[in-house]
């Protein structure tokens, strides 16, 4: 979309889902490895996605973990981006 790089994540408008974009615009974007993290749904099991990071030029800062042991709440592991920027994936599995 004009000078900016845009990856969108797909979903089930129909069905009511949520879905989102990822822009790439070095003029107008900083990225930042302290500002919000964002946490990306990587069901069934996050460490399928946590396996590509590096080979994608990214960085695990903190491996697959669960949440909280015994209540459920699933797992999740904090990354690098390939641009520097912390995200967090989450999965039940």
């Amino acid at each position: 979309m004009g000078p900016n790089r845009m990856g969108f994540f797909l979903y089930d408008q129909p069905g009511g889902k949520v879905g989102g974009a990822i822009v790439y615009n070095p003029d107008f974007y900083t990225p930042v490895a302290n500002g919000t993290l964002v946490y990306l749904n990587c069901q069934p099991d996050l460490q399928v996605n946590l396996d590509r990071v590096e080979a994608a030029g990214g960085k695990i800062q903190q491996g697959k973990m669960e949440i909280a042991p015994g209540q459920n709440l699933g797992f999740i592991a904090i990354i690098n981006d390939s641009e520097g920027n912390r995200v967090a994936l989450h999965s039940m599995g």
